[in-house]
Parts: structure tokens; C-alpha cells; sequence
């Protein structure tokens, strides 16, 4: 094939964006939506759109051929809009799917994208979660939802069997993830350090993950502390453990879509239903008032939980 081929074969190719700026545990759970738009467009040209604190974690995500960021400057700033919108006019995009349905993207549509076509959910929200009207708007759209439900997200996971030998983590192990956002304080269920002591009195090494928004709890968590860890290394050590604990927060979410046994604690605030997390060896524990639920009865709801059986 000549070089006058190529260049008209490449611009043949149909070149798509996907818009889904956050949030991290969204972004997770969106993989499923990711990989079906892929398999209905094989051979197309996959951009996603996000904001710079995801490009690490999505940079090998085997759903997608390119990322291009948008760090939602605010629409007045005229220079930064102008540099983001001539990189995606140069992109020639003739389908848009907008997993993100802001506000924002509402602007992106009407006034600098409207060249393409647009495939996104209804404004409103879903009876049930975002992630159902993602599945909604597949099936509109006549695109299999056969994964939309069921992200396999083990193309993110580091092999860390070095990290953990370098931490003294050998063998089997149960992770904690006592933290979530600054934002919202309200969603962390307060007994992690003695649940992790009553699993270190059993025997079971204990993995205590935190983020860079957790270092206040450094000293009252217990086991092995991780902290700041990359997010193919966070993926990796949930996918090697036996069992995870954790809140509403971000990680769990990647425990829950690496198909791993688990448990989300839910306070009064979120539903967990709304969650998406509930999978086959993963469960919801929702409670009206977090305080009330102590460590010895989380402790003795993984003890007889089946998958904790099985797994350890």
C-alpha cells in the first residue's frame, strides 16, 4: 500500500470521542459502557475526554486509543476553551458520547461541537443509578450492554508482589480502606483500627490503604499502612488480597469491578443501591446510624460471609 493509501484509509477511520470527567469511582464503574462502545465500533479511533488527574489511570485501558484533557477551566476563561476546542476540531470527530451529561457538556454540544452527533442520556436522573442510564442509552442506541454491568477492570492492576515482600506482607491478607474524600467525612465508618486488631488476633495479616487525603489517620489505623500508592499499584494490592472492607469511596469501587469478595459499609447519607457496587462475591452493608455498628459485629458478619470462607 502505497502512502497516498494510508493517509485515505486514515481518514476513513472513524474517529469518536467519549466524555467522562469524573469521578474516579464513576470512572470505574463506566469501564463495561467503555468496552461495549468499543466492541460496536471496532476499528474506529477512540478518544476519551478527561481531566488530568485520570490520564495515569486510564492511559493503558485497552477500550480507548487516545486521551485528551479538559481540566474544566471555567467557560470565561476564553484562551484555555480555545486551546481545548482546537485540539478537538483537529480531531475531525463525527460521534460524540457524552458519559459525563453536565451542564458543561450541555455547552460543549450547543455551541462548539455541534458538528457531531451527540449520544448521551436524557437530563434527568435515573429511578435506579447513573451507570442504568449509561445501560439505557446503549440499548437505545441499538449497542450490546452485555458488559455495562459487569466492568473487568484487571487490565489496571500492577503485579505487586515486590511492593508487598518490601512491606513485609507475605501470604494472605485482608485490605481496609477506612478513608473517602475530604468532602465527605460523614461516609467513614469509625471502627477500622480495632476491626483490623481483631483480624491480626485471628491470624490475618491486615493491608490499611489510604489516600492522599487520609494522612490524619495514619495513627489510629492499624496492619500495614499503604499510602499514595499509584492507581495500577492500589488495583494491584486489592487484587491480590483475600477480602476487602472499606466506605463509600473510590477504591472500593475497584475492588468491587476487579470481581473481588468484599463489603462497602453505607451510612445513612448514600444509598448503596445508587452505588452500583453490589456484584457477585461483593456486598453492601447499609446502616442507619455508622457509630452503631461495631467492630466485633463487622467482624463477625466477614467470618461467616461466604466468599470470606472461601477466599481465606
Amino acid at each position: 500500500m502505497n502512502n497516498h493509501d494510508e493517509s485515505k484509509n486514515s481518514q476513513n477511520v472513524k474517529r469518536i470521542l467519549v466524555i467522562k470527567h469524573g469521578a474516579f469511582g464513576d470512572i470505574i464503574q463506566a469501564n463495561g459502557i467503555l468496552k461495549n462502545i468499543r466492541l460496536h465500533h471496532q476499528g474506529a479511533k477512540i478518544t476519551l475526554l478527561t481531566t488530568q488527574n485520570f490520564f495515569s489511570l486510564m492511559e493503558t485501558c485497552p477500550y480507548i486509543d487516545n486521551i485528551i484533557i479538559d481540566n474544566r477551566a471555567p467557560l470565561l476563561n476564553f484562551w484555555r476553551q480555545v486551546t481545548l476546542f482546537r485540539k478537538l476540531y483537529q480531531q475531525r470527530f463525527s460521534l460524540i458520547y457524552d458519559l459525563q451529561n453536565s451542564s458543561r457538556t450541555f455547552i460543549y454540544r450547543k455551541f462548539f461541537l455541534f458538528f457531531a452527533r451527540w449520544i448521551s442520556t436524557k437530563r434527568k436522573h435515573h429511578p435506579i443509578s447513573g451507570l442504568r442510564g449509561l445501560v439505557e442509552m446503549l440499548a437505545a442506541n441499538n449497542i450490546s450492554t452485555q458488559d455495562a454491568l459487569k466492568p473487568d477492570i484487571s487490565w489496571l492492576a500492577n503485579d505487586v508482589s515486590k511492593l508487598l515482600k518490601k512491606e513485609g506482607v507475605a501470604g494472605k491478607y485482608v485490605v481496609l480502606i477506612p478513608g473517602s474524600s475530604l468532602n465527605h467525612p460523614e461516609k467513614r465508618w469509625p471502627y477500622y483500627n480495632e476491626l483490623a486488631k481483631l483480624f491480626m488476633k485471628d491470624g490475618i495479616q491486615v493491608v490499611t490503604i489510604l489516600g492522599p487525603d487520609e494522612r490524619e489517620l495514619k495513627k489510629s489505623s492499624s496492619g500495614t499502612l499503604l499510602s499514595n500508592l499509584t492507581w495500577a499499584d492500589l488495583a494491584g494490592v486489592i487484587k491480590s488480597s483475600v477480602f476487602i472492607i472499606g466506605n463509600d469511596t473510590g477504591p472500593i469501587h475497584v475492588a468491587s469491578c476487579l470481581g473481588k469478595p468484599g463489603v462497602a459499609i453505607f451510612g445513612p447519607t448514600t444509598s448503596g443501591l445508587r452505588s452500583e457496587l453490589k456484584r457477585r462475591h461483593f456486598d453492601v452493608i447499609k446502616v442507619e446510624v455508622l457509630s452503631e455498628l461495631s467492630a466485633t459485629q463487622m467482624h463477625e458478619k466477614i467470618l461467616n460471609n461466604k466468599a470470606y470462607k472461601m477466599a481465606s
